[in-house]
């Protein structure tokens, strides 16, 4: 073989590797958390919950339902443990009402 097959074939070897990981984490699958809360009547109340949830590695999104529902986004690495949440609500003065996840 000649090096300009080779190199050929390693630029082919290397772009199909970059379209198969770009494919892979484009369709992940996100594990998705509804916590019931409290009504969030302040808005900067529940900007404190969403600035604790989302500087945890992992967490993608974080919406709040104005009912008290806390919607937490986070990739397949990471499993919200019930105890972890509902101490992060406890001691920022919420109740912790539940908590379910599903898989999108």
């Amino acid at each position: 073989m000649n090096i300009t097959l080779i190199k050929y074939w390693v630029a082919l070897s290397v772009s199909i590797l970059a379209s198969y990981i770009l494919l892979e984490t484009s369709w992940a699958e996100n594990r998705v958390y509804a916590v019931k809360t409290n009504s969030l009547t302040c808005d900067f109340c529940a900007y404190d919950l969403e600035e604790k949830f989302l500087k945890m590695k992992n967490v993608t999104e974080f919406d709040v339902d104005i009912d008290g529902i806390l919607f937490i986004k986070t990739n397949m690495a990471l499993q919200l443990e019930t105890a972890f949440v509902k101490k992060i609500l406890l001691d920022n003065g919420f109740d912790f009402n539940g908590m379910t996840e599903s898989i999108e």
